[in-house]
């Protein structure tokens, strides 16, 4: 049964995308982030304050050695594959698909959801380009390490779909 991981910055469309190729595949979606949120009791946010950053990539780490065998559309945390050898163990679990998006593009799409973005509070428009800038350039080598890069163009389920698909020998 196919296991497929979306990974790329916040905001680049994983959880979205990951519905709805859920939907098309026919098998349960999960969304690391919510998953964390549920078994904690608290939010992204909450977690950050009181326990820190350290903390949370913690959680991400088990979560993603607690994975069901079964398959599933998982949506990653943005710095989920950058922490330790997490790219490679989720390399390891299925197939990974990096969605990738502009600086500019990220920060449009940011600009409406930064209340609930612990990372980008209190940052101004630039800041936030900036930002998104300079930790793209640190996260780029770990996206990029996935089994599939897609553009911006690539990005829907069905032509997602077709790139799981077994190549067939005519």
């Amino acid at each position: 049964m196919s296991k497929i991981i979306l990974v790329g910055f916040m905001g680049s469309g994983k959880t979205t995308i990951g519905k709805k190729l859920a939907t098309l595949l026919a098998i349960p979606f999960m969304d690391s982030d919510l998953e964390i949120e549920r078994s904690t009791g608290m939010s992204i946010g909450e977690i950050f304050s009181i326990h820190g950053e350290a903390y949370f990539r913690n959680l991400e780490r088990s979560f993603i050695l607690s994975l069901p065998e079964s398959g599933f559309v998982l949506a990653t945390g943005g710095g989920m594959p950058c922490v330790s050898d997490n790219m490679s163990i989720l390399n390891e679990l299925g197939t990974t698909l990096y969605l990738q998006r502009s600086a500019k593009e990220l920060a449009q799409r940011l600009k409406q959801a930064k209340n609930q973005r612990p990372l980008l509070e209190g940052l101004s428009e630039s800041d936030l380009l900036q930002y998104i800038d300079t930790k793209l350039a640190e996260r780029e080598e770990y996206y990029r390490m996935a089994h599939f890069i897609l553009e911006r163009e690539e990005q829907d389920p069905k032509i997602i779909h077709q790139y799981l698909q077994p190549q067939r020998n005519s």
